[in-house]
């Protein structure tokens, strides 16, 4: 993680990371081409565990071409206490450790953590998890056979060849291997010795006796159609005998072609990376007390935590305010920009920071396709593809989600065809886990049917427009009509009075007789008296009209009576029927 002060305050340091200093007296940092090594075993034991590593790396390049570089090594913590190596596996996994090493995946760079052990111990263990790791910034599509042929390649450098044999019952023939496809519940971690060792002898046969046919395969592969590449062996049944024998030769160490440096580490750089190998080891709690410094570095690295820690607004205000303080912190402008956040403001600042990210981290693809991702949301959709290009050269191993980003854009440039193509690749490409896979499904399907709403919602604006066009043309023909000024609106009224020699209360609500629409505009107006007979329960017995200035309304009157209730009317204490005359007026005005 980049910094940019060098001075911290001697006493906070020793404050805030007391165990550099009295549990690990002496750490060291060691770099190769491809890792960046904290130990606090020796100085020469990081050297020879890089100097293994990196011969691995050039056995994998001899065979697969030149690696494309990265923004940041690989970093390896070599631990010699084994409750430092524990903290940080079991942080993970909660299970029995049963390897000297693990690969962490953390959310900006790779980790491995390892206990003092060898080299060839240590690369037993977690060499398959690197050699995956490398093959993946080779190509997009990854066929299930290859990639753990290459994995094991990354491995086995240097050892003994397996030469045992596989039964026809266990194992399978070339031309199934080549088809195979991990099942949903496919774990890489776990033993797979039958279909591994097939994978890996299939594998060397290929690179060892085809090699024109196995690069124009790989060749294939980074292509937008990889998905249909085909290896080209005339007859691939013919190799599955020699599968299940021995059919493995050892693979020699390279000599290492770049330069090894060891020197000290330095206390508070090793206590920023030391929190972040257990960020991506899933221990944010853990993770922060390394983070206590008054420095720069311990700043952007405590804003970062937030994003994986607090929720989402917390987190944006707090990568904000690191971002503003720390423009040439790369991974801060980088984190603070991938939060998905609504706001016109926030998505105006979090441009800028990527753009600044894209500067500072020139190899980090993320970077370019989380600022592509921004362009789209702020109505610049033909600025994300050159940036999504880039991304894709740069960082292969993340092409479903810049392809799922590519849909987006394309979609936002109604270029519908090409987004539908698009979210199909991302869609198919290899994903990180299953939850990966449905998630990707959903995004396709999603966006299929946003594609049928845009082309329903275009085609229909079309038909308005030429709607209003025919209209147009049809008015410019015809004559203008005069214009008949319409009647005037009246508004109605309802109005009634009690004619009675007994005290009448109606009880409420009362129901109105209903006076049509017709009648009011006609200016039909007038009075309905009604003689109305109520029993000694408060009901209407019978209403009949009396005299009416509006006949139309005498039936409607008489209905809405009968549904009224009055207070009984005693007479003697007791209650008794009434008769009275009930006056509606009609008003039209």
């Amino acid at each position: 993680m980049p910094f940019i002060r060098k001075f911290v305050w001697p006493a906070v340091l020793f404050l805030s990371v007391p165990q550099l200093h009295a549990q690990n007296p002496q750490w060291f940092e060691v770099r190769s081409a491809h890792f960046l090594l904290f130990t606090d075993t020796s100085a020469a034991k990081g050297r020879q565990l890089l100097t293994d590593f990196e011969s691995r790396v050039s056995a994998l390049e001899s065979t697969l071409g030149t690696l494309p570089p990265r923004q940041f090594p690989i970093e390896i913590f070599l631990f010699k206490k084994a409750e430092d190596f524990t903290e940080v596996v079991t942080a993970a996994r909660d299970a029995t450790i049963d390897k000297s090493a693990y690969l962490f995946r953390g959310p900006d760079r790779l980790f491995v953590a390892a206990r003092d052990k060898s080299p060839e111990t240590i690369a037993n263990d977690v060499g398959h998890a690197l050699g995956h790791v490398f093959f993946e910034r080779l190509v997009w599509w990854r066929p299930f056979w290859l990639a753990e042929g290459a994995a094991e390649l990354y491995r086995s450098v240097g050892r003994e060849p397996d030469r045992r044999k596989i039964s026809p019952e266990e194992g399978l023939s070339a031309s199934d291997l080549l088809k195979a496809a991990p099942s949903a519940t496919y774990q890489d971690a776990d033993p797979a010795p039958v279909f591994r060792a097939e994978s890996y002898r299939l594998f060397r046969i290929v690179t060892d006796e085809q090699p024109a046919a196995f690069r124009a395969y790989l060749e294939a592969l980074r292509t937008e159609s990889g998905a249909q590449a085909k290896l080209g062996i005339e007859n691939p049944d013919a190799l599955t005998e020699r599968l299940s024998g021995d059919a493995e030769t050892r693979v020699i160490a390279a000599a290492v072609s770049s330069e090894i440096r060891a020197q000290n580490a330095n206390s508070a750089d090793l206590a920023i990376h030391r929190g972040d190998l257990l960020l991506a080891a899933n221990k944010s709690s853990e993770a922060a007390r390394w983070y206590n410094a008054d420095t720069s570095q311990a700043r952007g690295a405590r804003a970062i935590l937030t994003r994986f820690s607090r929720s989402g607004g917390e987190a944006t205000r707090s990568l904000d305010r690191a971002a503003r303080e720390l423009p040439e912190a790369g991974l801060v402008q980088f984190h603070f920009g991938s939060i998905e956040a609504q706001a016109a403001s926030d998505q105006a600042l979090q441009t800028a920071a990527l753009e600044r990210a894209v500067r500072l981290l020139p190899l980090m693809g993320r970077a370019r396709a989380e600022l592509a991702r921004l362009y789209i949301l702020t109505g610049k959709p033909d600025a994300a593809l050159p940036s999504l290009d880039r991304a894709l050269q740069l960082e292969s191993e993340y092409a479903d989600r810049f392809y799922a980003l590519r849909a987006d854009a394309f979609l936002a440039l109604r270029r519908f065809d090409d987004a539908r193509q698009a979210i199909q690749v991302a869609s198919a490409l290899p994903h990180a886990d299953r939850a990966a896979v449905e998630a990707y499904d959903r995004k396709a399907a999603a966006l299929t049917r946003r594609v049928e709403e845009v082309r329903r919602q275009i085609e229909g604006e079309r038909t308005e427009r030429l709607r209003a066009e025919v209209t147009a043309r049809a008015a410019a023909l015809e004559p203008p009509k005069p214009v008949v000024a319409p009647p005037p609106v009246r508004h109605a009224s309802i109005n009634y009075a009690i004619e009675a020699t007994v005290r009448v209360e109606v009880n409420q609500p009362v129901v109105f007789p209903y006076y049509p629409d017709a009648l009011v505009q006609n200016g039909t107006a007038g009075k309905v008296t009604l003689q109305v007979n109520v029993g000694a329960n408060g009901r209407v017995t019978q209403a009949t009209v009396v005299s009416s200035q509006v006949p139309q309304m005498n039936a409607p009157t008489i209905d809405a009576v009968k549904k009224w209730s009055f207070k009984p009317v005693l007479r003697v204490g007791q209650p008794a029927p009434f008769t009275f005359k009930l006056v509606f007026e009609y008003l039209s005005q």
